[in-house]
C-alpha cells in the first residue's frame, strides 16, 4: 500500500502543516539536549528536564514531578522530550 501526504496527514489526524511544526519543534528540543549536555550535568545532575521548543520548561529530582510542572504551565508532556541528566554517561530519553 503507497502512503501519501495526504493519507498520513489523516492518520495522524493532522494537517502536514501541523506535523511539520511538530516536527521542527522535536528537532529543535533535540539539539538543545546534544549540544548543551555538559551544561545541563553542571545545572541539573541527577534531574530530569522537560524540553519544548528549544527551552527548557521543567526540571524536577522525579519524572513525575517534570510531567506535573509541564501540565500546570499548560504544556503536554506528550508534546515535550523529557530526559535525565545522569552523570554516569548512561543515557535516557523518553
Amino acid at each position: 500500500m503507497s502512503v501519501t501526504k495526504k493519507n498520513l496527514a489523516a492518520h495522524l489526524r493532522a494537517t502536514p502543516r501541523e506535523i511539520d511544526k511538530e516536527l521542527r519543534a522535536f528537532s529543535s528540543a533535540a539539539r538543545v539536549l546534544s549540544s548543551d549536555h555538559p551544561r545541563l550535568i553542571e545545572k541539573h545532575p541527577k534531574e530530569w528536564v522537560g524540553v519544548y521548543e528549544g527551552k527548557i520548561r521543567a526540571t524536577g529530582k522525579s519524572f513525575d514531578a517534570v510531567v506535573s510542572k509541564l501540565k500546570r504551565s499548560g504544556l503536554r508532556p506528550s508534546d515535550t522530550i523529557i530526559r535525565y541528566i545522569d552523570t554516569s554517561g548512561r543515557k535516557l530519553i523518553l
